[in-house]
């Protein structure tokens, strides 16, 4: 490019915007470009950029917010998260339904006593536990303040006290997420390395519904904190708590609500009409008030008898036009990919949707799947929280044991149904080794025994077992005894 070719587009430029520069200033800028041209920097090139707002395309497309990854504060949006759940079926499910199936699960309490009573307190508390996972998994996280009858407010404040726990009557759970009504104790923390709430704040100040705040020591406190972030993110941006469960899920969200928008605008836009009446310019430009209430009738007469028999009546002068569109085939097929991408996303493929055909429990690869997922939220998430309310159930009820207990699977019935199946299978095959006389009935009931508490294989056959049918193998062959008349007929004479 030279410096008549950039000095006409300099002034072209100018002159095209209506801006009057003087030739001393057309030249400076006619130098500054050549230098930058002769220095070996990029060739000059002139940039067209469209962007429209309210299309969301050219330099305000949204859709790169699919393809381009940073840091964002979408956890901490909480009016955000409150408008989905409120507004959008598909995100309330994703909060709901784990949280209850954590819970509805259930646990198995291990240990030499009579857990009944505990069981009957556990499942006192099982809705402010829903409620603790929701709005945990909805904020990133939340707190339930565990209550007695028998404590007055400055109790709360003070550190665990047995004695008065074991002479309450009632436990109530109180739950609050972390942005109403929680102030964390972020100079103090537990200390206590054999705490469960080791490194965490040592006391809170809590608002209940009353408008009370109240000083409650973290003994009494059950912290609840969603999916974990890495250090440096859960103690700064985060504040100690968790990322929200929406804060992963937000762009399928938002690709399937689009998506949906889409298909049904196109749905709307597949058969146009369009009648052509005159006069109609003078009504929409409200000039023509005469004949305003007649071109109204004869709008209505167009319709008039369509719902009956799909009659359509018009002046011989109107013109009548009907534009259909055929490119409606695969749209099934987009939303069914859409449901299984935003249902992978939140964890629960083919549960989420599910084929309503015959219920949602029949695909049961899905549901194992599903339930394995909620296995390790439990283990992840709920595990600290019920050990340190089995804990202070075991106080109240004075069990002296150690809270030991296992989470329970959503499919039961199932498993229960499949392991029934295996011992009769086991069963058929130890039969078969017993009357083998590979192993004794000794062997048999322990091998049963282990399969049925452990599902392990064992045959309870070590080396000396071994050693005895070796002896036991000789010992027979020793007593065979050919007669005189038996080697002919092994030699094949028969007499």
């Amino acid at each position: 490019m030279n410096t008549d070719m950039i000095k006409s587009l300099v002034t072209a430029y100018t002159n095209n915007d209506k801006v009057t520069l003087k030739d001393s200033v057309i030249e400076g800028a006619t130098n500054i470009i050549e230098k930058y041209i002769d220095n070996g920097n990029a060739p000059l090139t002139i940039k067209d950029q469209y962007g429209n707002y309210l299309t969301a395309t050219g330099t305000d497309d949204k859709i790169k917010s699919f393809t381009q990854y940073g840091f964002s504060n979408d956890t901490l949006n909480f009016p955000l998260w409150l408008a989905l759940y409120n507004d959008s079926w598909v995100f309330r499910k994703a909060i709901d339904k784990p949280s209850q199936d954590m819970i509805r699960a259930g646990i198995t309490i291990n240990g030499d006593f009579d857990t009944e009573v505990v069981y009957k307190e556990l499942n006192k508390q099982r809705k402010e536990l829903i409620n603790l996972l929701k709005w945990g998994a909805l904020f990133g996280g939340a707190v339930a303040v565990v209550m007695f009858d028998n404590f007055n407010d400055e109790d709360y404040a003070k550190e665990f006290d047995k004695e008065k726990v074991k002479q309450s009557k009632i436990i109530k759970l109180y739950v609050t997420d972390r942005w109403y009504g929680v102030a964390e104790d972020t100079l103090h923390t537990v200390t206590n390395m054999s705490s469960l709430d080791y490194g965490k704040p040592r006391s809170y100040e809590i608002t209940f519904s009353d408008g009370r705040t109240l000083k409650v020591n973290h003994a009494y406190v059950l912290r609840y904190e969603h999916r974990s972030a890495p250090r440096l993110i859960k103690q700064g941006a985060l504040q100690g708590w968790g990322y929200a469960e929406g804060a992963h899920i937000i762009n399928e969200l938002a690709r399937d609500d689009d998506l949906k928008a889409s298909i049904t605008s196109l749905l709307n836009k597949s058969l146009i009409e369009v009648i052509k009446m005159s006069g109609m310019r003078g009504l929409f430009m409200g000039n023509d008030k005469e004949s305003e209430e007649q071109i109204k009738k004869r709008l209505e007469m167009v319709n008039w008898a369509r719902n009956y028999n799909s009659l359509t009546f018009l002046d011989k002068d109107d013109d009548y036009q009907q534009n259909e569109y055929g490119g409606l085939t695969g749209l099934a097929d987009l939303l069914d990919t859409n449901m299984k991408l935003v249902s992978a996303a939140i964890d629960m493929p083919g549960v989420l949707f599910g084929d309503l055909k015959d219920g949602m429990g029949n695909d049961q690869d899905a549901l194992e799947r599903y339930d394995q997922v909620i296995q390790d939220r439990c283990e992840d998430y709920l595990r600290d929280i019920l050990t340190k309310l089995l804990f202070i159930i075991y106080v109240k009820y004075g069990v002296d044991e150690k809270v030991d207990f296992t989470f329970n699977s959503l499919l039961m019935k199932k498993q229960a149904d499949d392991k029934l199946e295996g011992i009769k299978n086991f069963q058929e095959l130890l039969s078969n080794m017993l009357n083998d006389g590979v192993i004794s009935l000794a062997q048999y009931a322990k091998s049963l025994q282990n399969f049925s508490l452990t599902g392990t294989i064992d045959f309870n056959i070590d080396s000396e077992d071994i050693e005895e049918l070796k002896k036991k193998e000789v010992e027979e062959s020793e007593e065979i005894d050919l007669g005189e008349n038996d080697e002919d007929e092994v030699n094949g004479k028969v007499f």
